[in-house]
């Protein structure tokens, strides 16, 4: 009577069982779902339906038709639908690991010997490849036999991302690959794995195994730049610990085509300002890197990228064309003028940098950022002929009175001013067409040593001259008679 009982409720939880098959509306569907050692599979496809259930660890034989071990207090439960055809099969391990076999057809239950066994020899290779079951020896195994284009044939039969990702791990983690093996691998990953979330996990798990040379450096670029995810692909580059060979050119542009694929301005910034801090960049580097900046369509990510790099090699003359023509793509004047008074602040230029430097404040439309960057520059730049030609150039693209009245007053107080610069400072005092400015600068020059210079007084009484107002001129004759 209690072994009736018994079966009445095994037989009851084997129907709930096969009950929890749902019906699916399109073909080659997986839905899995875990419960701490327990996961529960179910797979359609436009014949049949798998409804699978695993538990502990579960060993298959070497030829995939039977099942070899399973973990004490484990299990391997599935049934198959196919055309209104259901059968199923229930192995259980007791606590010893003893397995215990049954088979069902329908809803009855037969021997499994040797019908269930030779049901489970054919549908057991494909329910391997639907749960991931014994992935790290099958992996081992395929390898040894077949080799990686074995593994490769392996992992097209596959089509779970989970259970793909778990063949990658298992090469990656035990396999010694070869160079060529490697690079095919890391170009697999992004061909047959369409999540970029799996994608991502292996390219950050393995990338010291992905930089061991250029050539599976160049590989792994390539494939990172494949996924469509920007937050994947900014986090796979900012995971990458290990030196980047910025020395060869197919390295550093394969990194940075990477980089130029992301549609995302906010990752492809978080990327870039990450380079500086981790790692070692020469010039060939910095050049490629403010290629990728220029691309950028946002002015502030442009800015922070640029305002960001501190050991930037300026004063090499591909360098230096390089960050001035990003500078010159921005659209924002508040962002330029920012980025160029940092440059000033933060590194120590010279002549070239300067020139390059003020030729950028020209093409800015804003007077109040041009005054604001050229009276940071007037503080550090050096005041020979050439930098200062390159100044009143710019300082001729005022279009307001105010602005360039308050540069040439602050550049006549300069304390490195000299007398070529001073009597440029009254060359563009002439063109100002405010009284009151004009003779502002005047008295800041009458200020200046220089005012005792013949040359500078009669250039001095000549500006004065153009002033229509009595009274500004009279000031400013009063403050040279003082002298």
């Amino acid at each position: 009577m209690k072994t009736l009982k018994n079966s009445s409720v095994r037989f009851l939880c084997l129907m709930l069982f096969f009950l929890t098959i749902s019906p699916v509306a399109h073909s080659n569907v997986l839905n899995q779902t875990n419960n701490n050692d327990e996961k529960q599979y179910k797979y359609t496809d436009s014949f049949s339906k798998y409804n699978i259930k695993t538990k502990g660890v579960i060993l298959v034989n070497d030829d995939d038709t039977g099942i070899k071990s399973i973990s004490p207090g484990g299990c391997l439960k599935f049934s198959k639908k196919t055309f209104g055809n259901k059968r199923a099969i229930i192995i259980e391990s007791n606590t010893s690991g003893k397995l215990h076999f049954e088979y069902y057809e329908g809803w009855k239950e037969l021997s499994f010997d040797p019908a269930g066994k030779e049901w489970l020899a054919q549908v057991l290779l494909e329910i391997v490849r639907i749960t991931g079951i014994d992935a790290e020896r099958r992996t081992k195994r395929i390898y040894s036999t077949k080799g990686i284009t074995g593994f490769f044939e392996e992992i097209h039969k596959i089509e779970s991302n989970d259970v793909a990702s778990k063949y990658f791990n298992a090469l990656l983690s035990n396999t010694q690959l070869s160079k060529n093996e490697m690079i095919m691998t890391v170009s697999s990953i992004s061909e047959d794995i369409s999540s970029n979330t799996y994608c991502g996990s292996l390219y950050r798990k393995y990338s010291n195994l992905f930089m061991t040379n250029d050539g599976i450096s160049i590989a792994y670029f390539n494939s990172i730049s494949k996924l469509s995810s920007n937050t994947e692909t900014g986090a796979v580059l900012k995971n990458i610990t290990k030196k980047i060979n910025f020395d060869n050119p197919k390295v550093t542009e394969a990194y940075f085509s990477c980089i130029d694929r992301m549609s995302s301005n906010t990752e492809c910034g978080s990327v870039l300002r990450n380079l500086e801090p981790t790692q070692t960049l020469n010039n060939q580097a910095y050049i490629r890197l403010l290629i990728s900046v220029k691309n950028l369509s946002s002015n502030t990510e442009m800015g922070y990228v640029m305002r960001s790099l501190d050991s930037i090699n300026l004063s090499n003359t591909e360098v230096n064309t390089a960050y001035f023509n990003a500078i010159n793509v921005m659209s924002s004047n508040t962002e330029a003028g920012y980025t160029l008074r940092t440059l000033i602040k933060k590194h120590n230029l010279n002549d070239q940098n300067y020139i390059n430097l003020l030729r950028s404040v020209k093409r800015l439309s804003s007077n109040t950022e041009m005054g604001s960057v050229m009276d940071k520059a007037m503080g550090a730049m050096p005041v020979n002929d050439t930098v200062v030609d390159a100044f009143f150039n710019t300082a001729a693209s005022f279009s307001s009175n105010t602005e360039l009245g308050a540069i040439l007053r602050k550049m006549a107080l300069n304390n490195k001013l000299d007398k070529y610069a001073c009597g440029k400072v009254l060359d563009y005092a002439r063109n100002l067409s405010s009284n009151t400015e004009k003779a502002s600068v005047l008295i800041s020059v009458s200020k200046t040593k220089f005012i005792k210079d013949k040359d500078i007084k009669t250039k001095y009484i000549s500006v004065a001259k153009t002033l229509s107002s009595n009274s500004d001129y009279k000031k400013v004759i009063d403050k040279l008679i003082e002298k």
